[in-house]
């Protein structure tokens, strides 16, 4: 009797360490991760938000506060000065090789021709899992040859593309978008920010989603534009577009320090989204993207 006890005792044992140890596995793999974050690069003296640092001391600080467990950083760089290129694609990767928290977003000027092409061989090389190129930033034109030969060889080196989609001054950008990623089926482009007040656009995505040309292969961070647009008369249709295009492409970033992480994070929170999409949006999207598993 007593050993039959002690041998149900120690089964069920077992049974609750397995189930604590699947769900801490499952805790773990789900997370949140901000996508979409910003840091001072070397020689940088100004904060892209003047009210917040934009050190990586403050960016943890933030992403504890918001219960964010990781974040991509990322550089943006200059034309013509691979010294400078480097330089910060060298810091963004020492960044993300001495914080378990971070996971490193390289970036390229495009038009840099062939010296681009080999940083992107670079970087990819050292650890990075994306390259941000920014056209308004950057100053260039989504539809030069030099981008798509950019984002080609940035697909073929396993690094999603991430493009600031918000064009004050280019009406045709949303086609150009289209036609990166019609062209380059092995690259995954991600569109920062949703283009802005332009997101009902990307409703396009979904109709090429029908068709035998288009692979799916394009994906939005809500950084920014879900905060602009909360409990605004257009947050039922920025969901709508959501849900349309497929939550599946979609995450979840807070452009830090452009903005602040927890008010981000709780916009999101009460954006009327299902668990399991937040699920989604928060994690297994980008960890997809990223190659973060």
């Amino acid at each position: 009797m007593k050993n039959s006890m002690n041998k149900r005792f120690f089964l069920v044992a077992a049974i609750l360490f397995a189930a604590s140890s699947i769900n801490v596995s499952l805790a773990k793999d789900a997370g949140v991760i901000d996508m979409h974050a910003h840091v001072l690069l070397p020689g940088q003296e100004r904060s892209l938000n003047p009210s917040t640092p934009g050190s990586p001391e403050e960016l943890k600080k933030q992403m504890k506060a918001a219960g964010v467990d990781m974040a991509g950083i990322m550089s943006m760089v200059p034309k013509d000065n691979m010294e400078v290129t480097r330089a910060y694609n060298d810091f963004i990767l020492a960044q993300a090789k001495e914080n378990d928290e971070f996971f490193a977003i390289a970036s390229v000027h495009p038009l840099d021709g062939a010296d681009a092409i080999t940083e992107i061989e670079r970087v990819a090389k050292a650890g990075a899992k994306g390259l941000k190129i920014h056209p308004f930033f950057q100053g260039f034109d989504p539809g030069h040859a030099d981008v798509a030969a950019v984002v080609k060889v940035a697909g073929d080196n396993g690094l999603a593309v991430i493009m600031d989609s918000i064009s004050a001054d280019d009406g045709d950008s949303t086609g150009k978008f289209v036609n990166l990623a019609l062209a380059n089926p092995q690259t995954k482009i991600v569109l920062a920010h949703t283009a802005g007040a332009r997101f009902h656009e990307m409703i396009l995505f979904a109709v090429f989603a029908k068709g035998p040309y288009y692979k799916n292969n394009v994906y939005f961070d809500l950084s920014a534009t879900a905060e602009l647009y909360a409990n605004s008369p257009r947050q039922d249709e920025l969901m709508w577009t959501i849900r349309e295009i497929g939550i599946d492409q979609f995450m979840f970033g807070s452009d830090f320090p452009v903005f602040d992480i927890k008010p981000a994070k709780d916009t999101m929170d009460d954006y009327g989204f299902s668990k399991e999409e937040l699920t989604k949006i928060y994690s297994t999207n980008a960890r997809k993207v990223f190659g973060l598993d």
